[in-house]
């Protein structure tokens, strides 16, 4: 228990700092003084700074795919609702690494989150490479894009902005997923 306590610690300074300042201003000496413990034990836990935000994106795709057992979208969107809430970490986070990093940094947790999703509702082995190859690139672009312009524009600066327009794709995208692999194993 006080190991993930530790961790979670760490996550909180990590995430704390990074809605401060670009992700490559901040040193593990800074994450170690604000948690207060060692640099012995924030390399325990971790590799480097971009290991705790590799990390707690894994951690929190974990979680959510425990609670979306049976509705193979709702990861997915509480996924992009997870970014909503750390807008800052990620604005800081594309100034540090850019465009290009962030946007395969991004794809990657997005292409897990569809890949776990589909196979705890269906038989993957069932759905042709090329089909599950497409339907993955669909949502990691999607994603990717409406992430992209969220970040960049003003008009989503609020919370309640950002809120209804979460809800708003949740709606439109509403059994989206499902429709795609039942046309792929269908036709």
């Amino acid at each position: 228990m006080a190991l993930q306590y530790t961790k979670n610690r760490i996550y909180e300074c990590a995430l704390k700092m990074a809605e401060k300042y670009p992700v490559n201003k901040i040193t593990v000496r800074a994450i170690v003084a604000e948690c207060e413990i060692t640099r012995n034990t924030f390399y325990y836990h971790f590799h480097d700074l971009v290991d705790v935000y590799v990390s707690f994106v894994d951690s929190k795709i974990d979680e959510l795919l425990k609670r979306a057992d049976t509705d193979t979208e709702a990861a997915f969107f509480d996924f992009i609702e997870l970014a909503v809430s750390y807008k800052k970490v990620w604005l800081n986070l594309y100034k540090s690494v850019g465009h290009e990093r962030l946007s395969k940094f991004v794809s990657e947790k997005t292409r897990r989150l569809i890949m776990m999703a589909i196979s705890k509702a269906y038989d993957i082995e069932a759905i042709s490479a090329l089909d599950l190859e497409i339907i993955c690139t669909f949502y990691e672009e999607a994603f990717f894009g409406i992430f992209m312009h969220w970040l960049k524009d003003a008009r989503f600066g609020t919370k309640d902005k950002l809120k209804y327009s979460l809800e708003r794709i949740r709606v439109l995208f509403d059994g989206q997923l499902d429709a795609l692999i039942k046309n792929s194993l269908e036709k």
